[in-house]
């Protein structure tokens, strides 16, 4: 089932997807920092609990990043690639392009070029 949305309902999204992005960015840097923890082990460390213990931590926070994107998807949005603090949002024929966006910051959506806000 393709989600639409006109600027009103793309609107109300805007705290769920402030929560989602939230938890990717924090997910993000935790992963950013554990796996500067893995590079920086001993040569002891690899072979430890410790390597094991920040390898489990990683998959936790990979899953749970899936998870994030899975519930932006079920929303009918995504991330847009090539503008990462950026959240896509169908408009109302049901596609991404055109539609809406949000961008973290932002209070309110912004039509994406061909949709018209209602």
């Amino acid at each position: 089932m393709r989600k639409a949305y006109d600027n009103r309902s793309a609107d109300r999204l805007v705290p769920l997807l402030r929560n989602i992005h939230k938890e990717l960015r924090e997910r993000s840097d935790a992963v950013r920092r554990l796996e500067n923890r893995v590079r920086n082990l001993s040569e002891q460390e690899l072979d430890s609990t410790v390597f094991y213990n920040l390898q489990a931590e990683l998959a936790t926070h990979h899953r749970e990043t899936r998870l994030a994107k899975k519930e932006l998807a079920r929303l009918g949005c995504a991330l847009d690639e090539s503008h990462p603090y950026r959240v896509l949002i169908p408009g109302v024929n049901g596609e991404l392009e055109p539609g809406f966006a949000w961008a973290l910051g932002d209070t309110r959506v912004q039509a994406t070029p061909g949709e018209e806000a209602s």
